[in-house]
């Protein structure tokens, strides 16, 4: 077991520096070379300024930079002196808001240009190598832990808590797996698997789960990779079982999807600013893997431990919040995305999530029937990620894309008779951005709203942040020509920030065209996992945009050439619709 802790740490430290040397490389070429990258901004004007934020302009912000990153505001050089850390708050497109790291201020920053934003990181790697520590230093908690991810410790459930759970269970209106997945959860004495592909109602489950254990006084975590994953949940919650005992724990500005018409989750700072004791039962409380490591949850205990998107969590931040309770309840789907590795490791089972780690020894229950996708929408994910075995439900198997007018333009890429397209643009040498691609997809959405339908339901996906900003470029254009505001209203965002979501009608950009650019990004750009993610968004209407020269890339991996196979499988597998530049 020692041997397993060690290696677990060497994880944390080559992960550490291998983002670090990949972040000194990129500080260390052109500034030029930095932009095309997505990794920097020139030209940025500091126009107001307060010791504790600012607000900044800039003529193109082709970066990859989201809200929440730690960022440098430099004078060209990141790695000099004169730089001011700072974390981004909102991404505006030109307009950024950004507020000074922890430890720093603003109070000499003054308005005027000549800056650069460059990309920054935080070193994590106490908290997580804390939490290795203490593991190592509990032998019963190293035992009861390392057992349950090596395998050799097997759930264990309560015969008549399973048997009140099945009952609960089906007055709540669960179906099938569903309700075998409560159930199971409900009555688990160690831990649980619950996979949850798409549409098929997993964060139902959570809900109902993390709420009968609150309500029989559990003190119940609810904690994933990401806030908007823990934020998604806890709004589930309180909107689908009234139960109003919940609070999220961390930083302000990851609240604001907290809120929604007609109600609101709390958040804290710091579990002790709440109106709560640590030994109170019956709440449910949101939190990150490292905020249960760090004042702001660290005096809580917790009955029962809900990972929500368990298959983004490393093994080291799973250990970090399972140390906070004797019970844990795993819900994922390890064929979505999986935690982003950036060293290189001689053992391959580090790199795995705590899921998938999970789930080669004891599987749990798979929910099997999605609400979400019409058969053929569900088709092509079901063979290639999930063995066959997802179906659609009955009342979605045959839905189809409503439409109250006639298309013009895009007539054959919106055609309700073929849920799944592939509009095939012969463009070429298109690496981060596609015009071509980009006037398309905007097109289609536009014409679609024209013809009734909402701009909230309907996505637009792609791989890299700079094809999205060039698609809402041509979306605020388009609303202007059509004095439509509601344009707003379409979701355009990564592969990343989609997962979660679901959408009447997605359109996918593939925005490359230029083979040997894929083919070096292939690690990142052919995953399979990132492509289950983007074609399993839509419920009735999937157009897949892009280039068939993408297909001829030659990544120097094997598996990295079959994944490129996915890609043309689902080209092959799709209606083809030519479209003309």
């Amino acid at each position: 077991m020692a041997d397993v802790i060690t290696t677990l740490k060497r994880f944390v430290h080559v992960e550490y520096e291998a983002q670090a040397r990949q972040l000194y490389e990129m500080w260390r070429q052109p500034l030029n070379a930095r932009i095309a990258e997505g990794e920097a901004i020139a030209d940025v004007k500091v126009v107001q300024t307060a010791w504790n934020g600012a607000v900044l302009l800039c003529r193109d912000n082709l970066s990859k930079f989201r809200a929440g990153d730690s960022l440098r505001l430099n004078r060209g050089d990141p790695e000099s002196s004169d730089i001011l850390r700072c974390e981004l708050l909102e991404d505006r497109g030109t307009e950024l808001i950004i507020r000074p790291q922890y430890g720093t201020n603003f109070i000499r920053l003054s308005p005027g240009g000549g800056w650069v934003l460059d990309r920054d990181m935080v070193d994590t790697r106490q908290i997580l190598l804390g939490a290795l520590d203490t593991l190592a230093f509990l032998p019963d908690w190293q035992r009861y832990i390392l057992g349950i991810l090596g395998g050799s410790i097997k759930p264990r459930h309560n015969w008549h808590r399973e048997q009140r759970a099945a009952s609960e269970a089906g007055r709540l209106g669960l179906k099938s797996s569903q309700c075998e997945a409560f159930s199971q959860a409900f009555a688990a004495e160690n831990y649980y698997l619950i996979q949850g592909p798409p549409g098929t109602g997993k964060t139902w489950v959570l809900a109902y789960l993390a709420t009968a254990l609150a309500a029989e006084g559990q003190r119940v975590l609810v904690t994933a990779f990401t806030h908007r994953a823990i934020n998604n949940a806890l709004c589930k919650i309180a909107r689908t079982t009234g139960y109003n005992r919940i609070l999220k724990v961390g930083q302000h500005h990851y609240a604001e999807d907290l809120t929604w018409d007609g109600g609101s989750v709390h958040n804290y700072e710091r579990f002790g600013d709440s109106p709560y004791s640590p030994q109170e039962q019956g709440l449910i409380i949101g939190g990150t893997c490292f905020a249960v490591r760090s004042s702001r949850l660290r005096d809580i205990q917790f009955d029962t431990i809900i990972f929500d998107e368990a298959g983004q969590v490393t093994l080291p931040l799973a250990i970090s919040a399972m140390l906070s309770g004797p019970r844990y309840i795993f819900i994922g789907d390890h064929k979505q995305m999986a935690p982003v590795i950036a060293g290189e490791h001689r053992e391959k089972w580090v790199t795995r999530s705590v899921f998938e780690t999970l789930f080669e020894h004891v599987p749990g229950t798979m929910l099997d029937i999605t609400y979400r996708m019409n058969a053929e929408i569900n088709d092509f994910p079901s063979r290639h990620f999930y063995g066959g075995r997802l179906k659609p439900s009955a009342d979605a198997r045959q839905q189809r894309l409503k439409l109250n007018g006639k298309p013009q333009r895009y007539a054959a890429l919106l055609d309700p008779a073929y849920p799944s397209i592939f509009a095939e643009v012969r463009h070429t040498n298109k690496g981060m951005r596609s015009a071509e691609e980009a006037e398309i997809a905007a097109g289609v959405a536009a014409e679609a709203i024209a013809c009734g339908v909402s701009p909230k339901e309907i996505a637009v996906v792609a791989p890299y942040r700079a094809q999205g900003r060039l698609i809402r470029k041509h979306l605020q254009e388009l609303a202007s020509d059509f004095a439509n505001d509601s344009f707003a209203d379409i979701v355009v965002d990564t592969v990343e920030r989609i997962q979660g979501q679901e959408r009447d009608m997605v359109i996918i950009s593939l925005t490359t065209s230029d083979p040997v650019h894929a083919a070096k990004r292939a690690e990142f750009y052919f995953q399979p996992n990132r492509l289950n993610v983007a074609i399993i968004r839509p419920k009735v209407k999937r157009i897949v945009i892009g280039s068939p020269l993408l297909f001829t890339a030659q990544p120097p991996l094997k598996e990295h050439q079959e994944w490129v196979e996915h890609f043309r499988a689902l080209y092959e597998e799709s209606h083809i619709v030519p479209v003309p530049l």
